[in-house]
């Protein structure tokens, strides 16, 4: 995912790479398309009940706006993550750098599609600086997984009974934990663990390239292990943001069938969002909806897909304003810090003065 700042290699066969990479695409939507299909014919999937959605504008408006929500908590902390690595973020130009990012994420493979246009653009004319840049983008999207990983252990205590009755859905938070648990160490290893450094160095010697930018992401992670609340406010930020995410897939549910909606859903609907961002087909379609439809059922529930179908739709919508963001185009949005822009120029001086 990194980049290096020496001069790009031309591709090997580039004839073959594009052409690869489109029968790849097309073969994820029509998983997609035929994953739908089969739950429609199945009768796991009620279309027309999305009707209902053309009679409930305000629950639409209500959603867009929560989804609106968790656009601005990210960009937030995408602000203050950028600021500890000494890179300047603003929030209107991490509000369309996320706009952006909704965009591709919406009509690409999972959530991988919007990370790769964030990275793209935050690290146009950052030359010198892009691994930190992608170091900051990697960090912004683990501690947002982290979070939609954290909440259904977080939900569980309200559930007592629900989960001393369906043991699948007991052995599922237990594999939550140990996920989490699994970040958790990983990400204090590469912070607070000073070792590490000298053993990627003598890993990775046999490739230069490939050990300078590591051990640059590494000093990056390091920078950010001595913020801790500034982890903290941005672990914070992303539990707000999810939470928005799951009051938008409860009015999903509300809006196709009402006689359903339960508070039971916040429990499983950050797995089958965790699901549904996994890069199998474009948006997570199809797989989201058979991984929604199956959680919804352990708590009891009905019409998973169709709320998850509603999000999309409503993703739908949202994703319009990171078109027009994208059709007027992106300047530079990552910048040095001032301080950082200056060094440079007192370099030049003194290099003039004794010329």
């Amino acid at each position: 995912m990194f980049t290096t700042d020496a001069a790009p290699q031309p591709a090997t066969s580039p004839d073959r790479a594009v052409p690869r990479k489109t029968v790849f695409l097309l073969l994820r939507v029509a998983i997609g398309i035929g994953v739908l299909a089969y739950l429609a014919k199945s009768g796991q999937i009620n279309f027309s009940s999305l009707i209902r959605l053309f009679h409930a504008w305000p629950i639409t408006l209500t959603a867009v706006l929560f989804l609106l929500l968790d656009i601005l908590m990210m960009s937030v902390r995408a602000s203050l993550l950028f600021r500890t690595a000494r890179l300047s973020l603003s929030l209107a130009n991490s509000v369309q750098l996320n706009l952006v990012g909704f965009l591709f994420s919406t009509f690409l493979p999972g959530a991988a599609g919007g990370d790769i246009a964030k990275l793209v653009y935050a690290t146009r004319e950052n030359h010198g600086r892009r691994a930190e840049v992608a170091t900051v983008l990697i960090l912004d999207r683990l501690v947002g997984t982290f979070s939609l990983v954290l909440l259904p252990l977080l939900f569980a205590p309200f559930f007592p009974d629900l989960l001393r009755s369906v043991s699948v859905l007991r052995h599922l938070l237990y594999i939550d934990a140990l996920l989490a648990g699994f970040m958790l160490a990983a990400a204090a290893l590469i912070m607070f663990f000073p070792p590490i450094r000298p053993r990627v160095s003598g890993l990775l010697g046999r490739w230069p390239g490939i050990r300078s930018v590591a051990l640059r992401v590494l000093d990056a992670m390091a920078i950010h292990g001595k913020a801790q609340s500034t982890l903290f406010l941005a672990l914070l930020l992303s539990l707000l943001a999810n939470l928005a995410l799951i009051v938008v897939t409860a009015l999903g549910l509300y809006a196709v069938n009402p006689g359903s909606f339960s508070i039971r859903l916040a429990l499983v609907a950050p797995i089958g969002h965790l699901v549904n961002s996994l890069p199998l087909t474009p948006g997570g379609i199809g797989v989201g909806e058979t991984a929604f439809n199956a959680l919804f059922k352990l708590t009891g529930l009905s019409g998973g897909a169709e709320a998850l179908l509603c999000v999309r739709l409503w993703n739908v919508l949202v994703g319009l304003l990171g078109l027009v963001v994208y059709l007027f185009g992106m300047q530079r949005s990552v910048y040095p810090y001032a301080e950082d822009l200056r060094e440079p120029e007192v370099g030049c001086i003194a290099a003039e003065s004794t010329s």
